[in-house]
């Protein structure tokens, strides 16, 4: 091998390593809305343990999540949920990992005054933690905020109308955790991780990812051990 192949080595590989990281969606992160006079303000950390231990089964090369997306809003919408059919947003960022589309249906939400804040963050590799920083407020007390699972058919982790507001203590929660399982947004009939596409026609309603156990590990959206891909810590700030 020449020299100059040997130095051009490190940064291929630095290349490619972003190239995996990027290649489910070609948008650019929608910014996150603030508020410095909003009544409370979360971090909420994203911890990704999705292994070849516990979810060994055609473990894809790459594996990773997309950028965080969703918004702050009340109990007059519904972003996605499951047993309905998946959303064009909910759709483009399960197949892709595009921010953009939902971030367009949140920011409809708020035009009807349903929705608040846009939230948008970073993606994290298989093992890793991200953080996200947002305001909330008691009108628009609920978060929806999501990741597809990369590389996948059209599978994805995240939470729905999460109440951040406890009604019986007045206040709002000092610290929330939530197991995210795997999901299925019904618009992609893929098997497995690496499937190439297949659009679903008529799409199907969303559920908790369950595959054959030659496939995937899933069942009901966990490995056979009942273990998580991720969790989200959502810890008040303000």
């Amino acid at each position: 091998m020449s020299l100059n192949n040997l130095l051009l080595r490190p940064l291929s590989i630095f290349v490619a390593s972003i190239f995996i990281l990027s290649a489910c969606s070609e948008d650019s992160s929608p910014s996150t809305d603030r508020d410095a006079n909003s009544e409370a303000s979360y971090k909420v950390t994203f911890n990704t343990n999705w292994n070849d231990t516990d979810f060994p089964t055609n473990f894809p090369g790459g594996a990773h999540f997309s950028g965080l997306i969703g918004g702050t809003h009340n109990d007059q919408v519904k972003f996605w949920e499951v047993g309905q059919i998946a959303s064009d947003g909910i759709e483009s960022m399960a197949e892709t990992g595009a921010q953009s589309t939902l971030a367009s249906e949140v920011e409809a939400a708020k035009t009807d005054g349903k929705a608040q804040f846009v939230l948008s963050g970073a993606g994290a590799t298989a093992v890793d933690s991200v953080e996200l920083e947002f305001d909330i407020n008691q009108a628009y007390p609920l978060v929806t905020l999501v990741s597809m699972v990369a590389p996948s058919p059209d599978w994805f982790v995240g939470v729905r109308d999460l109440s951040l507001f406890d009604n019986n203590a007045g206040d709002w929660h000092q610290t929330v955790t939530v197991q995210l399982a795997v999901y299925d947004a019904g618009s992609d009939s893929g098997a497995v991780f690496i499937s190439g596409n297949a659009d679903t026609q008529p799409p199907e309603i969303i559920m908790l990812l369950t595959s054959v156990n030659t496939d995937t590990d899933f069942v009901l959206g966990r490995s056979p051990a009942d273990q998580v891909v991720a969790t989200m810590t959502f810890t008040r700030n303000k």
